[in-house]
């Protein structure tokens, strides 16, 4: 499995959220699917300390072979990352977050979850209340720092 595996640009998340919300409604399938956020604050120290071994510890490099052939990470730092996991209710998809902690041995790390249908019945609505809940549980931490 090489290293782009699951991994994409934001752009990319974004469409694959758009199409898979097409896809279920053209199909009228009963489904769902979630999106997720992971911030690894502690990482980012690590990365200060030792910018020469940068790529073993990146949350995405890291995740990658923790996930599904089928879900995309996006990363946006070395620390924080958006997943995209699909056919997953919030429920399974808070079970993989939850096994995704354990790969990265981290103890502060903050995630949030929206699902479709639920949180959002199109693309736009589904990324307000991630961002919602990145809100509440960032803006915190933020100004602790």
């Amino acid at each position: 499995m090489s290293l782009e595996e699951h991994i994409y640009d934001f752009e990319v998340f974004k469409a694959l959220i758009e199409l898979e919300i097409r896809r279920i409604q053209r199909y009228g399938k009963n489904s769902s699917f979630s999106i997720a956020f992971l911030y690894a604050p502690e990482l980012a120290s690590k990365v200060k300390k030792d910018r020469k071994s940068l790529k073993e510890i990146d949350v995405a490099f890291i995740i990658k072979d923790s996930i599904r052939s089928v879900d995309v990470i996006s990363p946006v730092e070395e620390d924080f990352v958006f997943l995209f996991f699909p056919e997953t209710k919030k429920e399974d998809a808070q079970k993989v977050i939850e096994r995704l902690k354990k790969v990265l041995g981290e103890s502060q790390i903050i995630d949030g979850i929206a699902s479709y249908p639920e949180d959002g019945k199109n693309k736009n609505e589904l990324f307000e209340k991630l961002v919602e809940i990145m809100n509440e549980k960032l803006i915190p931490v933020i100004k602790l720092d």
